[in-house]
């Protein structure tokens, strides 16, 4: 890789105080509202203005209009937890000890010492919200709440991290919940439903969606961190009625449109509310499309090979930025990035 252009901390954590001076100086002292919106296993080919065909993407085609478009954004590493450790730190996964994906046999987790963005900007005055995956450790003392955020809702790890993982259907379930028990459903600090079902999945990206609306409902008068991790679309792929069937690419481009509606209804919410203009707002991908399972597994055309390689299919994922009146429009940055 050529040199690096930024790094997703120094993006977001730099633009705070600047606009937050830039502010004052017109009257207003409320800081930016930083939203990040990250899907697991999204193909670098699974976006509209990224060359996505058989489903359309026409909020996150309108994002791209209105911001910044990366076309080598570049994620830490090509698997889920370890990916999400250096998104939420700015630091490589591997010296802070994040390794891979941990499930939920893991007794580890992110440590105390390292710093999140939560935790920089609650620190600032900001209310902060995770809805979605997390992926830093199942045990309490990692959670969410316990790294500088007031609100969350969402799995501690994979979807398929559960007794119908296709590893284990052939076995008894006896068998199965040894190694893959069930999935749990946490909100704040407590499991609210120690068995997350097929039905369940089918609700969880309007659930995260209408969580992420409410949040900024409740705190359109003060600064916000939004974290919408999305579970999909991670396999097993599960897509509410609303969507199913609507697209040309099966199952799999039935959940992109789906998610493409959810980030809809977040920039909505912020023009509804008259925030959007001062509220940064970036969409990427963990890492890239999970080419094991065929039909349901992303694209990340023209690049080869996708998640858990070294290849640019792997790491190169799709990433949009947007910040109305401070990112020029319509602009696309082709310099290495992350």
């Amino acid at each position: 890789m050529n040199t690096i252009h930024l790094l997703l901390l120094t993006l977001i954590i730099s633009f705070a105080p600047v606009a937050a001076s830039a502010e004052e100086n017109k009257g207003s002292s409320q800081a930016p509202n930083i939203i990040i919106i990250m899907t697991d296993d999204q193909g670098y080919a699974d976006v509209g203005k990224f060359g996505a065909k058989g489903f359309s993407t026409p909020h996150l085609d309108r994002m791209a209009d209105e911001g910044l478009r990366f076309t080598n954004w570049y994620v830490p590493q090509a698997v889920c937890g370890a990916s999400r450790a250096g998104l939420l730190t700015g630091c490589y996964p591997n010296r802070i000890n994040m390794l891979g994906a941990p499930g939920p046999s893991s007794r580890g987790g992110i440590a105390d010492g390292e710093v999140l963005i939560s935790e920089m900007l609650k620190d600032r005055g900001y209310a902060t919200a995770l809805f979605g995956k997390w992926h830093l450790g199942h045990l309490r003392k990692f959670l969410p709440l316990q790294h500088g955020f007031d609100e969350y809702y969402g799995l501690p790890f994979s979807n398929d991290m559960w007794p119908y993982h296709p590893g284990v259907r052939h076995l008894s379930m006896e068998k199965r919940l040894k190694r893959w028990p069930h999935l749990p459903m946490i909100e704040g600090n407590e499991i609210i439903n120690k068995e997350v079902s097929p039905e369940d999945q089918v609700g969880l990206t309007t659930s995260y969606t209408e969580k992420a609306v409410d949040f900024i409902a409740r705190n359109r008068t003060k600064p916000f961190f939004l974290y919408v991790a999305h579970s999909m679309p991670h396999v097993p792929l599960f897509v509410s009625e609303k969507f199913k069937g609507k697209s040309e690419q099966g199952l799999y481009g039935d959940v992109i449109m789906e998610i493409d509606w959810s980030v809809g209804q977040i920039l909505s919410a912020l023009k509804r509310f008259d925030l959007a203009d001062n509220t940064l707002v970036l969409f990427t991908s963990d890492n890239g499309p999970w080419l094991s399972y065929g039909n349901h597994a992303g694209s990340a055309h023209p690049l080869r090979e996708g998640k858990g390689t070294t290849w640019e299919g792997g790491q190169r994922v799709p990433c949009i930025v947007r910040w109305p009146r401070r990112i020029p429009a319509g602009q696309a940055c082709h310099t290495p990035a992350m």
